[in-house]
């Protein structure tokens, strides 16, 4: 436990130094220094010099990276995840994956409305050759303005492409597990198209909840799931893991499944249902976690929680070094609290998040998180499920629609009490 939040600390302060970041890392250096046993510091420093050592390296690389000039003429090669894709009006945006292993933003515009629609309905991985300008994601450039250019940066995408012109063709698999993680990424995008379809809220409920893809039109249609800081409601989590594994479990013991095979088929599952999702970082811990929680079960040997939790924040920050730089991560990691502890903590942590982005605070969040959650998890959920996996019965489309818009709309009519304190803006310099 010392070790891997000594771990994750120093993580703070070489990909986000900061006084923060540095207060965290040193209470973390005071607290393991006062156990004042040679062999534990011993084991500690042991097992935080190799991390160190991979965080600085991928730190150097990831400056290497940002420091590449702009080129007007610039050739790339790469794939695009259908998933991936986002329609905007006339423009194409997208998260293209080049052939260094780079990831970057992408952004074209549709020379007709012929080839527009031939990319909405496309569902199948592309690989492209282009001509592009290659720069740097600009940072605001307005007074309080979002800074995507930090927001990027925290997944490791420094540049975009503007397609000048380009060549595409459906991508074409060289191995049976790139042929696998392309299908995966397929039937994501098909799931998108078909959620895309459902009348609202149930769309953007549908995309969020169980597609892991966060649609604009979700806040723009529910401004009451921002004010009152419900944010973390809509993020596919721990719970969606815990969910799957626990209606896998259910089932194989009905069917009589012998437990070794169950195991073995849901350590497969929960990897696919990661890729399925779009690979997201706010999933890796909860995925990690399931595994390990299999892996003792398979076993029969007793592991403590706590070893779990710090295993899984260990193999967390080996696979992605900058994961704990994002609030929804942060967060996941608190899932071992109790309801109150959790939510307290999500309450507490939320507030500094939506007072930066809009200079006011809700005295009702608190209270209202302690209704939402319970009711989101036992009525919201099996109902967007329903009406998504049953989207070709009309009635069950009907009902189930009517019930979240009700919700929605007691949300949104929560949102408006009083209690929305005007807190301004608070300076960090």
């Amino acid at each position: 436990m010392f070790a891997s939040l000594l771990i994750a600390s120093l993580t703070g302060i070489i990909y986000y130094s900061c006084a923060v970041t540095w207060f965290l890392f040193t209470f973390m250096v005071v607290l393991c220094s006062w156990q004042r046993q040679i062999d534990f510091l011993f084991k500690i420093l042991l097992l935080t010099l190799p991390f160190m050592v991979y965080f600085i390296y991928n730190s150097h690389c990831l400056q290497q990276q940002v420091n590449q000039k702009n080129d007007k003429q610039h050739h790339v090669r790469g794939i695009i995840f259908p998933d991936d894709i986002q329609i905007d009006g006339a423009n194409l945006k997208a998260t293209a994956q080049l052939d260094n292993h780079e990831k970057v933003k992408l952004y074209w515009l549709f020379p007709d409305e012929k080839i527009k629609n031939m990319w909405i309905e496309n569902n199948k991985v592309i690989c492209f050759q282009a001509e592009a300008e290659l720069r740097r994601i600009p940072g605001p450039t307005n007074f309080n303005q979002f800074d995507s250019q930090k927001f990027y940066l925290t997944k490791s995408i420094t540049h975009q492409i503007n397609i000048k012109s380009w060549y595409t063709e459906v991508a074409k698999p060289s191995t049976l597990l790139q042929k696998i993680r392309y299908q995966l990424h397929e039937w994501h995008s098909v799931g998108i198209h078909n959620a895309e379809r459902l009348p609202s809220p149930l769309s953007a409920y549908a995309e969020a909840l169980i597609l892991g893809t966060t649609p604009q039109s979700l806040y723009e249609d529910n401004p009451g799931v921002q004010t009152l800081g419900l944010i973390h409601l809509f993020s596919v989590s721990g719970f969606h893991v815990t969910f799957l594994m626990t209606l896998l479990m259910q089932i194989s013991r009905r069917i009589w499944f012998p437990k070794e095979y169950t195991i073995l088929v849901l350590s497969i599952i929960l990897i696919a249902y990661f890729i399925f999702a779009g690979e997201p970082d706010v999933l890796i811990r909860s995925i990690i976690s399931g595994e390990l929680i299999l892996l003792k079960d398979l076993t029969n040997k007793k592991i403590k929680a706590q070893v779990i939790w710090s295993l899984s924040l260990l193999f967390s920050l080996a696979m992605v070094p900058q994961i704990l730089l994002t609030l929804g991560v942060q967060l996941s990691f608190a899932q071992k609290l109790t309801f109150w502890q959790t939510n307290i903590l999500m309450s507490l942590v939320s507030f500094p998040l939506i007072i930066q982005q809009q200079y006011t605070w809700h005295i009702l969040q608190t209270f209202i998180n302690f209704a939402a959650i319970p009711i989101f998890g036992t009525v919201i959920v099996p109902l967007v499920m329903i009406g998504f996996f049953g989207q070709y019965i009309p009635f069950l489309t009907y009902i189930t629609n009517l019930i979240i818009r009700y919700f929605a709309y007691m949300v949104d009519l929560c949102a408006t009490l009083p209690g929305n304190f005007v807190v301004g803006k608070i300076l960090t310099h």
